[in-house]
């Protein structure tokens, strides 16, 4: 996200900000330092993923739209913007864990964590929130990274219809698409504690009594839809409705492996990929994958092997196992612009944050990020895009405000 130099830099100039600059992007005029807006700017290739109301979306299907994002204080307005190409780095996390040591203290620690990896692609110098709080430009091996969830309400409509999508994905059945009412009817037989729980969630439950004689037996479900469920992802639901599908596939197809964590297998290579970038919506982290070796089974030989997922619920963190740089072109970087909070979540739940090493090195409080910077000072929004115009434009500018504004700043010290 870009930052703003504002009025009490004019006739100041201390130069502070610029030795810790990471990008080299401020610049000296007449009587005010000013950033040039296309360089201060280190966040993600366009092809990464975050987490709005909607679904995942990616920073290049966003650009220049208003949305919601997902900080450590739910859904907040932002704007994503795209800005000049920049070589990235591909990041690499590995799933963390706060234990005990033989201390009597935590620590933070990947040990006995499944090889499951999360790969982001961002530019080297992007800011990111670290465990303890801390912020950092320069992301290295052996840091860890929070994580970032829904906590998803669990009571609406949209999760009850959620849920039956996700009950049909797993273990349902497709009948047939009704000729009158153009609707798909979709059959889920309720076994078990764990889809038992959910039977009251279907508009019409059926009872076959040949289906007695199975243990567990509670019902047939019956849902109709305006799609075939059994073949179709929620990408694009609301929050509350992804939260109702990732619980109704685990209560058909997953194993509760500790409290709260499940593991959820599945043929369905491409729902399974998703799945983990989108599992935070449901309020898990994905932590291990892996795959079946044997695809014998009791009816002939699956066409393609069994993949599965953990899912956590406990407190989950991110070691940095890798920075590499990518071998290829430099890529147009995009940030989600935050107002007030400057920290957003990638799929998969990585909390992430803006760069803004410049912002506490002011000595007069003059650099505010964009999003933040106070209304009266408006016009410096201005004067630090006109970077790109040449030095005698800003002159021009900073001067007319100086100007009218009667603006005196004493020297520093």
């Amino acid at each position: 996200m870009t930052y703003i130099i504002a009025e009490p830099c004019i006739d100041i100039k201390d130069l502070s900000c610029v030795d810790v600059c990471p990008v080299d992007c401020i610049h000296q005029a007449d009587r005010i330092l000013v950033i040039d807006p296309e360089e201060c700017i280190d966040c993600f290739a366009p092809t990464e993923e975050f987490i709005t109301p909607y679904g995942l979306k990616t920073f290049a299907e966003m650009e220049n739209t208003a949305v919601h994002v997902l900080t450590d204080d739910g859904f907040k307005p932002a704007y994503v913007r795209r800005f000049r190409r920049k070589p990235v780095v591909n990041i690499t996390l590995a799933p963390a864990f706060e234990e005990r040591d033989r201390y009597g203290g935590t620590r933070l620690t990947t040990r006995n964590i499944s090889k499951f990896r999360k790969n982001v692609l961002a530019t080297p110098t992007h800011g990111w929130v670290l465990a303890d709080g801390e912020r950092t430009d320069s992301l290295t091996v052996g840091q860890f990274v929070p994580s970032g969830r829904v906590e998803p309400k669990r009571s609406s409509e949209s999760y009850r219809l959620g849920v039956l999508h996700g009950l049909v994905f797993g273990d349902g059945s497709w009948n047939k698409q009704e000729v009158r009412s153009g609707e798909h009817l979709h059959y889920v037989q309720l076994y078990g504690e764990k889809v038992a729980r959910f039977k009251d969630f279907f508009d019409q439950l059926n009872f076959s009594p040949c289906l007695d004689v199975h243990p567990g037996y509670v019902g047939t479900g019956v849902v109709r839809a305006p799609v075939n469920l059994k073949r179709a992802l929620p990408e694009t639901g609301d929050s509350e409705y992804i939260a109702g599908f990732v619980d109704g596939w685990i209560a058909s197809d997953g194993d509760e492996v500790k409290a709260g964590s499940w593991r959820l297998g599945s043929t369905h290579h491409e729902a399974l990929d998703w799945l983990e970038r989108a599992a935070p919506f449901a309020g898990y982290i994905t932590i291990g994958s892996g795959e079946e070796g044997n695809r014998v089974t009791n009816f002939g030989v699956r066409s393609r092997p069994i993949r599965w997922l953990y899912l956590a619920t406990r407190e989950t963190y991110w070691r940095v196992m890798s920075v590499d740089q990518v071998e290829a072109e430099e890529e147009e970087t995009f940030c989600a612009v935050v107002p007030g909070k400057h920290t957003f979540t990638l799929a998969g739940g990585v909390y992430t944050a803006n760069c803004g090493a410049c912002e506490p090195e002011c000595p007069v409080e003059a650099i505010f990020p964009e999003d933040a910077l106070p209304d009266k000072w408006q016009p410096f929004v201005e004067i630090n895009y006109a970077y790109g115009k040449g030095m005698d434009v800003i002159n021009q500018l900073t001067d007319k405000y100086a100007t009218e504004h009667n603006v005196q700043n004493p020297p520093l010290e």
